[in-house]
């Protein structure tokens, strides 16, 4: 995990009270992530291919709001891709993406370690503004993900 300066870049552990099996499945399900992310991600949960982040608007049609590349998919592990949100108003290119990893750590059999980096944010406008919101943004994010993850996994036990 990147621990570049802490002024552009985005770090954050939360602790889950289920397996990493459950918080797996609350990232990459897509009815599942929309319950926290407000947008529901699309892929082929393949490295190197494109995720795509829509929102549904109320006529039923579907907004992108967000899109990157996967980066590195291990199972209960470890969610890595790039990052563009198109609300950033930058110009859609490499240089204006950021990566947002997930890293899944066991700390016991029903609690699991999230450590979430996401960067780097230098180099861009605004960078350490930007950080900033998306710390915000993501600490909303990685709450509501705890709250399905435990929720599910619950449920499921029960």
């Amino acid at each position: 995990m990147n621990t570049q300066d802490p002024e552009t870049n985005v770090l954050r552990t939360l602790l889950v009270d289920a397996p990493a099996a459950a918080v797996w499945k609350a990232l990459i399900d897509p009815s599942l992530a929309r319950l926290y992310m407000g947008a529901t991600p699309c892929c082929d949960l393949q490295r190197g291919k494109p995720i795509q982040w829509y929102m549904r608007e109320e006529s039923g049609d579907r907004t992108l709001v967000a899109k990157g590349t996967l980066m590195a998919l291990q199972p209960e592990s470890r969610l890595r891709y790039t990052y563009y949100t198109i609300a950033s108003k930058l110009p859609d290119e490499p240089a204006s993406h950021t990566t947002v990893d997930f890293h899944l750590i066991p700390e016991t059999e029903d609690r699991t370690r999230v450590e979430f980096y996401q960067g780097d944010f230098a180099g861009l406008p605004d960078a350490e503004r930007r950080a900033r919101e998306a710390g915000r943004i993501w600490v909303e994010h990685l709450v509501g993900l705890k709250r399905v993850a435990e929720e599910t996994w619950e449920a499921k036990a029960a």
